[in-house]
């Protein structure tokens, strides 16, 4: 059963886990270690794709007030993967073979050039501008579930376990 208080908990929790997602990336770009599997490739895998994918995203996806904000919200989260995958394939997708020593001292990244760190760098920056748009419709998605009558979308849905006002 949701309500308006564990939907905005949730998103609150999804939003923290975005900003750490985000954190990693900026760690490696500034050459502190990060281990591969802390910052998920794929959208259904870091803690904002499992929220939004997950349970609350999906009910929240079937109503058509926040249909719009929610398909908003994948579309930059699509690309925010996107982009970081550019900076992994510079950290990660080796091209020459390294020793085990040369592995266990990087964390598993690759030595970058400093060509390519600029281009990491670049990178990121459309990654955070991308960060800022995903908060931006996450906060419009608050202030919508803030705003609805909860008894409403719960007879909309015929479904009175789905959505409850408190």
């Amino acid at each position: 059963m949701l309500n308006k208080a564990m939907i905005l908990h949730e998103l609150a929790q999804a939003k923290i886990a975005h900003m750490r997602w985000v954190k990693r990336a900026d760690h490696l770009i500034s050459g502190m270690p990060v281990e591969e599997h802390f910052i998920p490739l794929e959208p259904t895998a870091c803690g904002f794709g499992k929220w939004l994918y997950g349970l609350v995203g999906k009910k929240l996806r079937s109503d058509y007030i926040f249909e719009s904000t929610i398909a908003q919200i994948e579309v930059i989260h699509d690309e925010l993967h996107n982009v970081y995958e550019e900076i992994y394939k510079i950290f990660y997708i080796q091209h020459e073979p390294r020793t085990f020593l040369q592995k266990f001292v990087s964390f598993g990244s690759q030595k970058v050039s400093k060509q390519k760190m600029e281009e990491a760098k670049t990178h990121f920056v459309l990654l955070q501008k991308y960060s800022r748009e995903l908060i931006y419709q996450v906060e419009k998605l608050e202030k919508a579930v803030k705003a609805v009558d909860m008894v409403v979308l719960k007879r909309r849905h015929d479904t009175p376990a789905m959505f409850t006002q408190a």
